[in-house]
C-alpha cells in the first residue's frame, strides 16, 4: 500500500477550509447533490483502485466494439436509406452487374512488341480463379468484326441506295449493251473495287468509329500509339473495399505477367495496374489515412498543450486517460446505436477529444487552486462542489449541440449529433468519476509539490512507522505559465472595464450588421470544386496510368446516369419523353445533352437495306454469272459485300462487348438508359447537378407508369438540397435548446442574460469573419467570404452549444465567488467585497482554465485543416473561427461587463451613503 498524502488531521483540530458547495453548513443542511458529491469524494479517496480497475475493465469491454467500427466512405451513407433518391440508387445497384475494372496497363518503346504481350497475356489471365477475374477484354476485335460483318447494315441509307442504284444501272447497261439496244444513254460507272470501297468503307467507318470496334484502336487493341501504352481490361466481382481480395488479385495477375516474361516482347517494359479497383481503393485507403491522420495530430496538438499549461506530466497524463476513457466508452456506444462511421462522424476522435478534455481542465483548475490551502481529499470535495454545475451545463450545452444535428435529414450529421452528444456526456462523466480517483493514486504516490528528496523521505518514513515528515508545498516552474493564460485579460478587465465593453459592443454591432449581409447574400457554396479532395502529395501512379490509358479505355464504359426501367418497352417511350423536356429548355440550359439506349447500337431502316443490299448481291451475282466483270475484279468487289444474305440485327444479336453496358446482373438486356449530361456545363456547379437532377428524377410515360431515376449526381444533388434545408432547422434547434438550457441552469435569473448576449456577440463575429475570408474559389468574380457548404454548416449550432460553455463557467464563477468567496491565500489581501476583484479573479483563475479549453478545442478543429478535402478543412477553419470568437467574448468582454456594472454599482451606493450620511 503506498504511503498516504498526509498525516491524518485530528478530530480535535480544524480542518483546512472545505469551499464546498453553496450550502456548505454541514450534511444536516447539505441538499442531495452536496451529499452525493461528498459520498462521492469518500469513495473515490478510499478507494481509488476499485474504480480505476472497474473504468479498465469497462475499456477494455468497449474496444473489443470499437475495433468493430468500419467505415463507410459511399454518398448514400450520409443521407438517410429512406430517401428516395438512396432507395432508387440502391434499386438500381441491385440490377447493374457489380464488376469493378482493374486495368493492366504496359508501356515500352515497341508497339508491336507490346501488342505481341496482349496475346500472350490474355490466355495466362483467363486461367486466374473465375472469383476473382471474370472477364479477360483485351481488344475490340469481336466488335470490329461483327461491324464487318454488317457494314452495310451500320451504313447510312441513302449510301446504300446510292450504291444499290449504281450497280443497278450498270448491270443494266451492260444488258442492253450485250442486247444492241443501247440508244444514246451515258455509260454507268464499272462496277469495281474501288467504287465499292470508296462508298462503302469511308462512311462505315465513320458511322461506327464512336462505337467498340471503330477506327480508334490500332489492330483491335486498347493501345495509344503515340504514348505506346498498351491496356488490358480485367473485370472482378471485387470492389474497393474487399483490401485482403484485391490485393491477393492483383499478385495473382503479377504471377501471370511474370510467366510469360514480358520482356522478351519488348525490353523497356513496364507494367503497372489502374482502373476503378485500383483508384477506388486508394480513395478509401485515402480518406482512412486522412482520418487518422486528424486524429493523431489533433490528440498530439491537445496534450502538448495542456502539458505547457500544467509543466506536470502526471497532469496530463491523467487527463489522457480520462479523456481517452470518455472516448472509448462514445465510440463503443456509436457502434451500438450507428454500427459504423461515415466521412462525416469519422471526423469526431479529434473533436470528442479536444471537446471532452475541457471538463478536466475545469476540474484540475479548481482542484489546484483548492490544493493550495487543502488537503487532496478536501481538495477533491471542493472541485466536484465548485464544478460539477459548471461543467454538467457545459456537457449538457455541448450536447444539445451536436444533438440539434439529430433532426437533420442528413444521415451523415444526425450520426455525428448522435456520437459527438453522448461523447461530450460520456466525457463528463469519465472524468467526474476516474480524474479524482487518478489525482489520489498520484498524490499518494507523489504529493503535488513535493521534490525527489521529500517524496523518498516520506517514503522510508511509512516504510519505518515513522511519523511523515511534514512538506512545504514548493512552487512550480507550470504556476507562473498558467498565470500567463488568465491574468492578462483578468488586467484588461480591472484596468478599463468601460473601455473594454464599448469597443466589445461596438464591434458587436458592426459584426451583426455584417453577418446579416452575408446571411442575405445566399451564403451557400454552389461551386462544388471547393469541396474537392486535393491530395497534398503528388498523383500516385494508378492516377497517371489512368490518365495514359483513360481516353481511350474510358470509351469502353458508357458515360452517364443510368436509369432502370421494369420493361424492355418502356425504354424508347422513356427516351422520347426525356428528350422532349430537353428540347422544351432554352439552348444554353439544356439539362443533359443525349439520352442513349441499347435502340441507338441497333441499324436503322435495317428491312429497306436488308432489300437493297439483297438487290445488290443478285445483280452482281449474275453480272459473274453474265461476265459483265472479269474474275479479278469479281474477286474484289466481293470483299466489300456481304459474305451471305443480311438477316436483322436485334438486341440478342449484339456481341458482348457492344452490349455489356445495358447487360443488368441476371443477363437481361436493354432496360438500362443511360443520360448524359450537358457539354459545357460543369456538374461542380450545384445550380447544374440540382437542374439536372431534378429534370430526371420521375418520367411520367405515355401508358400511365412513372420512371424515376437515381444515382451519385442526384444523391449529391440531394446532399446540397439537405444543406438548404437542414442547415436553418438545426440552428434554430440549436439555439433554443441552449436557451432553455442556460435558463434553467441559472434559474431563469439575470445572469442567464448576460451569457446569452455573450454567445450572441461572439456568433456575430464569427458569422463576420467568415464574411471576410478569402473565397477559396480560383475564379475572380466570386464574393468574399467562406460560404457554407455541406460539412461546415455544422460548425453553427455546434458553436451556439459549446461557445456558450465559457461563458456559463466564467460567470458561474463569478456568482459562487461572490456568495460564497475563497479564502484569500497566505499574505494575500482579502479583496473580497470588491465587485471588480471578484470578477477580476474569476477570470485569472477560471479565464484561464477556460482559455486552455478553448485551446483545445480550437486545435482539435485546426487538426481538420490538415486534411486532403477541402471540405473537412472549411469546417476546421468554419469552426475554429467561432471558437476563438466566443472565448474572446467570455473572457474579455463579459468580464469587463460585470466589473463595470459593478464598479456603477459601488459608486452609486457610496452616493447613497454620503447623501444619508450629510442628511442625518
Amino acid at each position: 500500500m503506498p504511503p498516504p498524502e498526509e498525516a491524518p488531521v485530528p478530530r480535535s483540530e480544524p480542518r483546512p477550509p472545505t469551499d464546498l458547495a453553496p450550502s456548505s453548513g454541514g450534511a444536516a443542511r447539505r441538499g442531495p447533490v452536496g451529499r452525493a458529491i461528498d459520498r462521492l469524494a469518500r469513495l473515490q479517496d478510499r478507494h481509488p483502485f476499485i474504480l480505476l480497475f472497474v473504468a479498465a475493465l469497462t475499456v477494455a469491454g468497449c474496444m473489443f466494439l470499437v475495433l468493430r467500427l468500419k467505415l463507410k466512405a459511399s454518398l448514400g451513407e450520409l443521407l438517410p436509406s429512406s430517401k428516395e433518391s438512396v432507395v432508387i440508387a440502391d434499386r438500381v445497384a441491385e440490377r447493374m452487374p457489380s464488376l469493378s475494372l482493374l486495368i493492366v496497363v504496359a508501356e515500352g518503346s515497341d508497339n508491336e512488341g507490346l501488342q505481341r504481350f496482349v496475346d500472350a497475356a490474355a490466355p495466362e489471365l483467363r486461367k486466374i480463379d473465375p472469383k476473382l477475374v471474370a472477364q479477360v477484354d483485351f481488344g475490340v476485335k469481336e466488335a470490329a468484326q461483327f461491324f464487318e460483318d454488317n457494314r452495310f447494315l451500320y451504313a447510312p441509307l441513302d449510301l446504300v441506295q446510292e450504291v444499290h442504284d449504281e450497280v443497278l444501272d450498270r448491270y443494266d447497261y451492260e444488258v442492253m449493251k450485250r442486247a444492241d439496244v443501247l440508244l444514246d444513254e451515258p455509260e454507268p460507272p464499272p462496277i469495281t473495287e474501288e467504287s465499292i470501297k470508296k462508298r462503302i468503307e469511308e462512311r462505315t467507318k465513320k458511322s461506327a468509329g464512336a462505337a467498340p470496334g471503330g477506327t480508334e484502336y490500332p489492330d483491335g487493341y486498347y493501345l495509344d500509339p503515340q504514348a505506346h501504352a498498351i491496356a488490358i481490361l480485367l473485370r472482378t466481382p471485387l470492389s474497393s473495399g474487399d483490401v485482403d481480395e484485391s490485393r491477393q488479385l492483383q499478385k495473382e495477375v503479377r504471377e501471370a505477367l511474370d510467366r510469360i516474361e514480358p520482356t522478351r516482347f519488348d525490353p523497356t517494359i513496364r507494367i503497372g495496374f489502374t482502373g476503378g479497383l485500383i483508384i477506388g481503393a486508394e480513395d478509401y485507403e485515402q480518406i482512412k489515412n486522412d482520418l487518422a491522420h486528424i486524429g493523431v495530430w489533433g490528440v498530439a496538438l491537445i496534450l502538448g498543450v495542456v502539458l505547457l499549461y500544467y509543466m506536470r506530466l502526471r497532469t496530463v497524463l491523467a487527463m489522457m486517460f480520462t479523456v481517452g476513457v470518455g472516448s472509448v466508452w462514445t465510440f463503443a456506444l456509436a457502434y451500438l446505436l450507428v454500427g459504423y462511421l461515415n466521412n462525416s462522424s469519422g471526423l469526431l476522435f479529434s473533436i470528442v477529444v479536444g471537446n471532452g478534455i475541457n471538463f478536466g481542465i475545469i476540474y484540475m483548475a479548481r482542484y489546484m487552486e483548492a490544493r493550495r490551502t487543502e488537503t487532496a481529499a478536501h481538495a477533491i470535495r471542493t472541485a466536484h462542489a465548485r464544478t460539477w454545475l459548471s461543467t454538467l451545463a457545459a456537457a449538457a450545452a455541448a450536447a444539445t449541440a451536436y444533438g440539434s444535428l439529430v433532426v437533420t435529414d442528413f444521415r451523415g450529421f444526425k450520426h455525428f449529433g448522435i456520437i459527438g452528444g453522448t461523447g461530450m456526456l460520456l466525457c463528463w462523466l469519465a472524468t467526474s468519476l476516474c480524474l479524482p480517483a487518478i489525482l489520489v493514486v498520484s498524490e499518494r504516490i507523489w504529493p503535488l509539490g513535493h521534490g525527489v528528496r521529500d517524496v523518498l523521505r516520506r517514503w522510508y518514513a511509512w516504510l519505518a512507522r515513522r511519523e511523515l515528515p511534514k512538506v512545504v508545498e514548493r512552487p512550480q516552474p507550470g504556476d507562473a505559465l498558467r498565470a500567463l493564460y488568465g491574468r492578462p485579460f483578468a488586467w484588461i478587465v480591472e484596468r478599463a472595464p468601460r473601455t473594454v465593453t464599448v469597443i466589445g459592443v461596438a464591434i458587436g454591432v458592426a459584426a451583426l450588421v455584417l453577418a446579416c449581409r452575408f446571411v442575405a447574400s445566399n451564403p451557400i457554396d454552389y461551386d462544388l470544386y471547393n469541396i474537392r479532395t486535393a491530395p497534398k502529395t503528388g498523383e500516385s501512379e494508378a492516377r497517371r496510368l489512368n490518365r495514359v490509358v483513360g481516353e481511350f479505355v474510358s470509351r469502353q464504359e458508357r458515360n452517364g446516369l443510368a436509369v432502370v426501367t421494369d420493361r424492355l418497352d418502356q425504354v424508347l417511350p422513356l427516351k422520347a419523353a426525356l428528350e422532349a423536356r430537353r428540347d422544351q429548355a432554352p439552348p444554353d440550359k439544356l439539362p443533359f445533352s443525349d439520352v442513349v439506349t441499347i435502340h441507338d447500337l441497333l441499324p436503322k431502316d435495317q428491312a429497306t437495306k436488308i432489300r437493297l443490299v439483297g438487290e445488290v448481291l443478285d445483280r452482281i451475282e449474275n453480272a459473274h454469272k453474265k461476265r459483265f466483270i472479269t474474275e479479278e475484279e469479281y474477286d474484289k468487289v466481293r470483299k466489300y459485300l456481304p459474305k451471305k444474305a443480311l438477316t436483322p440485327v436485334g438486341i440478342a444479336e449484339l456481341p458482348e462487348q457492344l452490349a455489356r453496358n445495358f447487360e443488368e446482373k441476371d443477363g437481361t438486356r436493354g432496360r438500362l438508359v443511360y443520360i448524359v449530361p450537358t457539354g459545357g456545363r460543369s456538374i461542380w456547379d450545384a445550380h447544374y447537378l440540382v437542374e439536372w437532377a431534378d429534370s430526371i428524377r420521375a418520367t411520367s410515360l405515355p401508358d400511365g407508369s412513372v420512371v424515376k431515376a437515381s444515382g451519385s449526381q442526384v444523391i449529391f444533388a440531394d446532399m446540397f438540397l439537405a444543406v438548404l434545408e437542414d442547415a436553418p432547422k438545426a440552428i434554430v434547434v440549436s439555439l433554443l435548446a441552449t436557451l432553455a438550457l442556460v435558463v434553467v441552469t441559472f434559474r431563469g435569473r439575470r445572469s442567464a442574460l448576460w451569457v446569452l448576449g455573450t454567445l450572441g456577440l461572439g456568433l456575430a463575429c464569427m458569422v463576420a469573419v467568415l464574411a471576410l475570408w478569402p473565397s477559396p474559389s480560383e475564379e475572380p468574380d466570386v464574393a468574399r467570404g467562406l460560404r457554407l457548404n455541406f460539412l461546415n454548416f455544422i460548425a453553427l449550432p455546434i458553436t451556439i452549444g459549446v461557445g456558450a460553455d465559457y461563458a456559463i463557467n466564467i460567470v458561474q464563477r463569478y456568482l459562487l465567488d461572490r456568495r460564497h468567496p475563497t479564502q484569500p491565500a497566505p499574505g494575500a489581501s482579502d479583496t473580497r467585497d470588491d465587485g471588480r476583484s471578484t470578477i477580476a479573479r474569476a477570470v485569472a483563475e477560471t479565464g484561464g482554465a477556460v482559455v486552455l479549453c478553448s485551446l483545445t478545442t480550437t486545435l482539435g478543429y485546426l487538426a481538420l485543416t490538415l486534411s486532403v478535402n477541402l471540405a473537412v478543412r472549411s469546417f476546421g477553419i468554419a469552426a475554429a473561427v467561432g471558437e476563438v470568437s466566443c472565448l474572446v467574448a467570455a473572457v474579455v468582454v463579459l468580464p469587463a461587463a460585470l466589473a463595470w456594472r459593478e464598479a456603477r454599482r459601488r459608486r452609486a451606493a457610496h452616493a447613497s451613503a454620503a447623501v444619508s450620511r450629510s442628511g442625518s
